[in-house]
Formats: C-alpha cells, structure tokens, sequence
C-alpha cells in the first residue's frame, strides 16, 4: 500500500515538475482557497459587528422615543406599563423592558444611606414595586449621560444579551427615572451561524470542484498539446493552398496566352477557334476559382492586405458599369448607371482594388443571374453616408436563402441557377472585405422578381 501511494505521488511531482502550467494552476487553487476562507472570517466578523450595532441603533431609537414622552407621565405606572408591553410586543429580540427610580434609603441603626432601585413599570408581570438589584451600575452610567442611550454586552443562558439605559428627566433637566433593557442577539447570531454554514458548505464544494479540475487537467493539458498541433497542421495546410494557388496561376496565364494565339490564327477554322474560346473561358473560371481560394487562405489566415487611401467613389462604380457594358449586351440586358443625385465627388476611404473587387461581384452576379430585363446601378448620399445601389430583375431569393447568401460556400440550388458556375465563395469574400472597410451590405430580394444590393461607406471629407 505504501508503494502505490509512494509511486503515485511521485509520478504526480514529476508531472507538475514537467508541467508549469499544472503547478500554477495548484498554486491559483489554493490562493482561491486561502482567499475564500480569509474574506469568509472578515465577513463573518464585520457580519457579527454589523448585527449588534442594528440591534443596538434599533433599541436606542425605541428608548428615545419611549423618553420623549415618559416623563411626562413618570407618575402613571399603568399607562407606562401598558407602552411597555405594546413595545416588547413588536420587538422580538428585547427580552425585558422596565423602568427603574432611585430611592435612598437610611439604615436606622447606621444612619447610613443606601440607594434602592424600585421598578416602577415593566413588561414582566409582577416586578412592579419590587427593588431591582442589577440596576445600580447600569443606572450609574445613565446617569453621567442621560442625553444617550448608554450599552453594556453581557453573557446570558448559551446567549448573548444586550443591556441598554437611558435617563428620563424633567423640564428642569433632573433625572427622574432610569430605562432599562435587555434585549439578546440569538436572532442575529442564528442568522450569522447559518451563513457560516453555508459558506463552508460552498468552500467545501469549492475544493471538492479544485479537485476534480485537478485530475481533469492532465487531460486538459493533453488536449492543449493536441490543439497546438493541430494549429500547426492548419497553418500548413494554409501555407500549403497560398503556394499551390500562386504555383497554379503560372500555367493558367500560359494557356490563357496560348489560347488567346489560337484565336487570332487566321488559318485555323472557326470550330477550332470555338474550342479555343471554350479552353478560355474554363482557363478563366480556374483562374478566380484559384483567386477566390487564394483570398479565403489570406482572410482565414489575417494576412488580407489593405492599401487605404481616398478614393472618388463614383470613379470606381462607373468604371466597373462600363466594363459589364458587353457582357450584358450579350445577353440581351439594359445596364445603366444614375448618379444624378449626387451633385460633387464623394470621397471614402478604402482600398483602390478591393473596393472594384466588390463591385465587380455584386454588378457580375446581377449580370449573371438575370436572364431578362435590366441591371440598375445608382449612387446617393444620405447623411454622412454614401450608397450603392445594384437592382437587377433576376431570379431573387427567398427569405431564407437570403439569411444564408453571405455563408462561405453557400450557393443557391435552382433549376435556374443549374447552369451558372460558381464556388460560393465570392459573397463571402467580399462580406469580408466591405466589414474590413467599415462599410455595411444590405439585400432586398423577392423570389423571381429581383434583388437590391446596397453597399453603404462612410464619406469623408
């Protein structure tokens, strides 16, 4: 038995030894345990510092109130004793509430005068008229102070007791009488040993929990080497598509040039020119596939590169309008571009070819997705802000097609769109891009009616 433990607790040291984080988390466990059982006894003694004073503030207003109008009727026992009672009444924690004179009395065989003090009212049956033999000091003090209600703590039965006193005096400022009580703690003290309590209880889970996460966290710390290699492989499957997407782009322009040869050969036939087209297009779509790809490694990775500076807004959304001109004429579509609503140039500060990166995209897709009818692009300043407007009356979306149009390979599936290339990456991509440039993407789209996109920026001056 001494072995195993011996071998186990040895194999324990040397994992924490190997472990730095392990000892420092030992270490933080038991400062949290040390800390909790430091604030539990300050809270305990503040608690317990805190209960006497209420009792004793609440007792001491009651006998100022009782003095403000018992002199007055220090010579009616009865109306007094039935305040008393009415007092004890309501106020659970005073035990004894009584009212005490001094008389002096002359031993006739000394001469010597003693002072007596006679309870005059009280909330106990049958103390009245009786000589109270515990009064002397308590009347003492009063009496040196009868502007304040004067306290003593005492010992009682497995109890602690408050003793409280204060003059009662006349217009003339004599003392006439002395009240006294007794009031005990045992409520407060029930209420303090139950919060004790109840903070052990909680320590006592608190280091049960410290325990536990003490045999979890080898494993944890298991799993925290695993993490970081699997961040390590993540980051070389990142690097690995940042190199093959470069390394692809060089045979890609290869063909393109070759293919764009073929095209201008006079001697070739036309079927092998439409061939030679087809070959391009497709060299073409591998071409963004692999920029796409390329641009999602760099966002995933943080490595997007930003060139900021101001840019004429208008400049960027007319150019890209311009370039779509053919493509939609091939299609038979109206293209347009209103910018009457805005009456000089409106600056924004963003990236020259990112900026056209977003708007090739949204004025690409509204292309490529209408069939009929029109594409409208217009541009308005509301407040600080400038906005792009891109309307098409393609095939639109429905209400959750659009919650998903901005998640990463997220792609519309329609008879209509069957025929459209796409990764489903683009709107990502380009979500992406508009955040970095502080600038907001809103859709406004009714299932085969058409879509809004509008781009927001801020203007600057």
């Amino acid at each position: 038995m001494f072995d195993f433990v011996y071998t186990n607790s040895k194999k324990g040291i040397d994992k924490i030894k190997n472990n730095p984080q392990l000892f420092y988390t030992i270490l933080v466990a038991i400062l949290i345990v040390a800390s909790f059982i430091f604030v539990a006894e300050r809270f305990v003694s503040i608690a317990n510092d805190a209960g006497d004073r209420l009792i004793n503030v609440r007792v001491g207003s009651i006998q100022d109130s009782f003095v403000s109008f018992a002199g007055d009727k220090i010579n009616d026992p009865e109306y007094l004793n039935k305040k008393i009672v009415e007092i004890v009444g309501s106020n659970e924690t005073i035990k004894n509430f009584r009212i005490v004179v001094k008389n002096e009395v002359v031993d006739e065989n000394s001469d010597i005068k003693e002072n007596q003090y006679i309870i005059i009212a009280s909330n106990e049956i049958g103390q009245m008229g009786k000589v109270d033999s515990q009064a002397d000091f308590l009347y003492t003090l009063a009496s040196g102070d009868s502007n304040h209600s004067l306290t003593l703590q005492i010992e009682g039965d497995n109890e602690r007791l408050f003793q409280t006193a204060r003059a009662i005096k006349d217009e003339s400022g004599n003392i006439l009488a002395v009240v006294m009580t007794t009031q005990t703690l045992s409520q407060a003290d029930q209420i303090i040993n139950e919060n004790i309590r109840n903070s052990l209880i909680l320590l006592v889970f608190i280091i049960v929990l410290i325990l536990f996460l003490f045999l979890r966290l080898s494993k944890i710390i298991d799993y925290m080497g695993l993490y970081k290699k699997l961040k390590e492989v993540d980051q070389l499957k990142d690097d690995f598509i940042s190199m093959a997407s470069h390394e692809l782009r060089t045979p890609l322009s290869v063909i393109r040039g070759y293919v764009e040869f073929i095209t201008d050969a006079k001697e070739l036939s036309q079927e092998t020119k439409d061939y030679a087209v087809k070959i391009d297009t497709s060299a073409k779509d591998l071409d963004n596939l692999v920029s796409e790809i390329l641009d999602v490694s760099r966002i995933q990775q943080g490595r997007m590169s930003y060139k900021f500076e101001k840019i004429d807004i208008d400049e960027i959304v007319g150019e890209i309008v311009q370039s779509f001109t053919i493509p939609a004429k091939d299609k038979k579509l109206a293209i347009s571009y209103d910018k009457s609503k805005i009456s000089s140039k409106i600056f924004v500060i963003a990236d020259k070819s990112r900026l056209k990166q977003v708007f090739v995209n949204f004025i690409g897709n509204a292309v490529k997705y209408t069939k009929a009818g029109e594409v409208k692009v217009a541009l308005y300043q509301e407040n600080s802000k400038i906005y792009v407007r891109i309307s098409d009356t393609g095939i639109g979306m429905s209400a959750e097609e659009q919650k998903r149009l901005f998640e990463k390979f997220y792609r519309i599936r329609s008879r209509e769109t069957e025929d459209i290339r796409g990764t489903g990456l683009g709107l990502w991509i380009t979500a992406q891009i508009v955040q970095e440039m502080k600038g907001k993407i809103t859709v406004e789209s009714i299932k085969n009616v058409g879509s809004h996109f509008i781009v927001s920026f801020p203007i600057i001056s």
